[in-house]
């Protein structure tokens, strides 16, 4: 649907920036466009409001990240713990491979084969705990993981569960996106020809926009704890 580049969540603020450009400009780009008048821009307007209105999609979107940051986080420091470990299972002369392709499903955030694999591979590292003690392996060291194989499991769920719901909500909305799309493309590629060459192209290229919206993003972002 519409431009691959350009988030579902991104809809609302790129038209925005399009309505103000119009609402600057709409005697110039009326003179080639008679069409784009004072009932046009109402018409991008409201289509615009409508795709806002979608506050389901957008706060599943903003949810989606919040549990895929902290999966992905969690995933990442258990990858770094068995990079360790494959250390200390080796020099006490231990099977290592499976541990390294758990290693590789995190890596790929195949989840939940990699926690499926980890519950298999634990009770045979800690059958061979005196081994494993005897070289370099901090003390305590295997305890870190029963505890986080359950966080995993419920976050990998959860972000599963709200990707298949915003699935169905954007999907209930496609048209609403499209008609936004559409104006949103009329717009931005008439803009565009109209002020060729000029520095006012940019205030109708949607790669300038995005760019800018997405920094203006990240600026409003709170420091992540």
């Amino acid at each position: 649907m519409g431009n691959n580049n350009l988030n579902y969540e991104e809809y609302p603020a790129i038209g925005d920036a399009l309505i103000a450009s119009f609402n600057r400009d709409q005697s110039e780009l009326a003179e080639h466009y008679k069409m784009m008048n004072a009932d046009f821009v109402i018409e991008f307007q409201n289509a615009i409001d409508a795709v806002r209105k979608t506050a389901s999609v957008l706060a599943k979107t903003e949810e989606l990240k919040s549990v895929t940051r902290q999966l992905y986080g969690l995933a990442d420091e258990a990858n770094q713990k068995l990079l360790f470990l494959i250390d200390y299972v080796k020099d006490a002369g231990l099977e290592s491979a499976s541990i390294s392709s758990i290693r590789s499903k995190l890596t790929t955030r195949n989840i939940e084969g990699a926690v499926y694999d980890l519950r298999e591979v634990l009770p045979y590292l800690e059958s061979h705990q005196a081994e494993l003690d005897a070289g370099n392996m901090p003390k305590d060291f295997l305890k870190y993981f029963p505890p986080i194989l359950p966080q995993l499991e419920a976050w990998n769920a959860e972000q599963i569960a709200i990707v298949s719901n915003r699935k169905s909500l954007v999907e209930g909305n496609k048209i609403l996106f499209e008609n936004a799309y559409s104006y949103i493309s009329k717009v931005s590629n008439n803009g565009k020809k109209v002020f060729k060459d000029t520095v006012k192209k940019d205030d109708y290229t949607i790669s300038k926009l995005l760019t800018k919206v997405r920094v203006e993003g990240k600026g409003e972002e709170g420091p992540k704890s």
